[in-house]
């Protein structure tokens, strides 16, 4: 039986779904485990991806990906948000992807490595004077840049599924998804989110 799950104003859209999935998850999973999963296994990818062992690392890259969604959902879902998580999330999420864009993209188009990490900087320097000049602004994800993210893991997804099987059209794919992810990029800074 799902647990009882009232929407708040703004959810992920697979928190609808999660909501069923959440509970087999056992209890003593909180989290902030996820997330500390997500945090201490992404320069063991990063390792995968500069042996250029991309089999290995597509398969890490996509359970860590998970975690990312199963976290922020289980916190909502189970009234689980905590101070650490608001931190620790985001740090997270822009340390794994980050990190992979660095490693992967980098072989493949340097602009476009440059220009993602020009906005992912933007959005840690902007959070930052926020919370420094007004300390009550709540600066947090909003489903702009959760659209982002995803575009940016399916992205990172498509280059290293076009490496495995040497396919060039997948890597395009990508890089598509790449560049479409910082139109949302700005939308979601604009909105003040991350």
């Amino acid at each position: 039986m799902p647990a009882k799950f009232k929407p708040e104003k703004e959810v992920a859209v697979y928190d609808h779904i999660l909501k069923y999935v959440i509970p087999l998850i056992p209890k003593r999973i909180k989290p902030n485990h996820l997330t500390f999963i997500r945090l201490v296994f992404t320069p063991v990818l990063i390792t995968w991806l500069a042996f250029e062992q991309y089999t290995i690392s597509l398969v890490l890259f996509t359970i860590l990906a998970l975690t990312d969604m199963f976290d922020g959902s289980m916190a909502r879902i189970r009234k689980q948000i905590t101070d650490w998580g608001k931190i620790w999330d985001p740090i997270a999420d822009k340390l794994l992807i980050g990190s992979v864009i660095v490693v992967l993209l980098l072989r493949v188009n340097l602009s476009l490595t440059i220009l993602i990490l020009s906005f992912e900087l933007a959005f840690i320097l902007g959070g930052a004077f926020q919370k420094i000049n007004h300390s009550n602004v709540q600066i947090q994800a909003n489903i702009w840049g959760k659209i982002k993210m995803n575009l940016q893991c399916f992205g990172a997804g498509f280059l290293m599924l076009g490496l495995i099987l040497g396919s060039p059209y997948l890597m395009i794919i990508g890089q598509v998804l790449f560049y479409c992810s910082l139109l949302f990029a700005l939308i979601s800074l604009f909105r003040k989110g991350i």
